[in-house]
């Protein structure tokens, strides 16, 4: 005989118009430990059922009104009880019975009479593989609250607010694939007046990604701070200390450049990136790709970033972006493009920096449909629009 069960008491529910295999199911689980309640038809069973969700139910199915299938559906149907294992017990073993005992929902099938080493057997089986698959939802519902609070702990490192600069228009923007991002941006006062204006994408995806952008994003501060007026110096110690902290194992795309609103000059460095597009007001044809001025942070200790500049004119716009824009893709695998964000751009020119930005997440999200965000987007736009006295 297989041992009593000493270690929980599991409530059975039994569903049978034979009073006589009630009492024999009844006794014998009874004897393993599981709190039994017997029932002699479907009506019962639902009410039963409903009122308090046993941990499984034994199921007749040819009964007075109500058969075993149909409660078995009618279960099924019910949010509340539609998860409780359900083994029919029938003495119909032709197979399209047991077939149409599986359609319905049913778990298991057991033909009478029945062998009480077999039933006990099966019943252990899945109440232990319900149980199972409850600790495994609890475990994904704690997974899912803690991937919520991290990805808000991740936000509270991106800029609440864009700076507030006279003849300035500022729009940042990010959109996670996921809880947590690998994208991030900052946009922010230096010193003196200096705006600091980044954008980084962390080369992976998921909570090893997520980690590496808090710590990159914090050092970039922190050095940016340190070193105001110098891009390659703040992404070479940067670069450094990543390396140091984490053996090389992950790696940062990084534009990263200091404006001085009173003139209009940027200058910046562009670690791997992919480049920002700057369209003059003057000829809007004329289009200025921020090329790499040297490689993704995290790779060689001794990699140096080139400086380099440009002067943003009254009208000017800049346009700053992760690859999950170019790289967005529809139903049909095809890849949204940089041609099709310079189109997006360009019809947009005139409007406020705000709205550029709206129009271009548009658009992608026009070209995209039904298809599912496979990588975080993040995207910077930077307007100037009047001259400063």
């Amino acid at each position: 005989m297989i041992p009593a069960r000493n270690d929980s008491i599991d409530d059975i529910l039994i569903v049978d118009d034979t009073p006589a295999n009630l009492r024999l199911l009844s006794t014998m689980l009874a004897e393993q430990g599981y709190h039994v309640r017997p029932v002699l038809n479907g009506a019962l069973a639902l009410e039963a059922a409903v009122a308090r969700p046993p941990a499984l139910i034994l199921l007749d199915i040819r009964m007075p009104g109500i058969n075993g299938y149909e409660v078995c559906e009618r279960l099924k149907d019910d949010p509340a009880t539609r998860e409780i294992p359900i083994i029919f017990i029938s003495a119909m073993d032709a197979a399209q019975d047991k077939v149409r005992a599986f359609q319905v929902g049913g778990v298991d099938y057991i033909t009478k009479p029945f062998n009480v080493e077999e039933v006990l057997a099966r019943v252990e089986t899945h109440i232990s593989l319900n149980k199972l698959r409850k600790q495994m939802l609890d475990a994904n519902r704690k997974m899912a609250r803690e991937l919520v609070l991290a990805g808000e702990i991740q936000t509270s490192f991106l800029p609440h607010t864009m700076p507030d600069v006279p003849g300035w228009q500022f729009s940042a923007v990010l959109r996670s694939a996921r809880e947590m991002s690998g994208d991030f941006y900052d946009l922010g006062v230096l010193t003196d007046g200096i705006l600091k204006i980044l954008i980084a994408d962390v080369v992976d995806k998921g909570a090893g990604a997520a980690m590496f952008m808090a710590l990159s994003s914090t050092l970039l501060r922190t050095y940016a701070a340190a070193f105001p007026f110098e891009p390659d110096r703040v992404l070479g110690a940067v670069n450094k200390r990543i390396i140091k902290d984490t053996g090389g194992q992950q790696f940062v795309s990084v534009f990263y450049g200091v404006l001085d609103p009173s003139s209009g000059t940027l200058s910046y460095c562009n670690a791997g990136h992919p480049p920002p597009i700057f369209i003059s007001s003057g000829n809007s044809s004329v289009v200025h790709a921020l090329k790499k001025t040297g490689g993704v942070l995290g790779i060689d200790m001794h990699d140096r970033w080139e400086i380099d500049s440009i002067t943003i004119d009254i009208g000017g716009l800049l346009l700053l972006y992760t690859d999950g824009i170019t790289d967005a893709s529809n139903e049909g695998d095809e890849f949204f493009g940089e041609a099709a964000v310079l189109e997006s751009l360009k019809r947009n020119l005139d409007h406020p920096a705000g709205e550029v930005q709206g129009a271009i997440l548009a658009d992608v999200e026009q070209f995209v449909g039904s298809a599912p965000q496979h990588d975080d987007i993040a995207l910077v736009v930077v307007k100037r629009e009047v001259a400063l006295e």
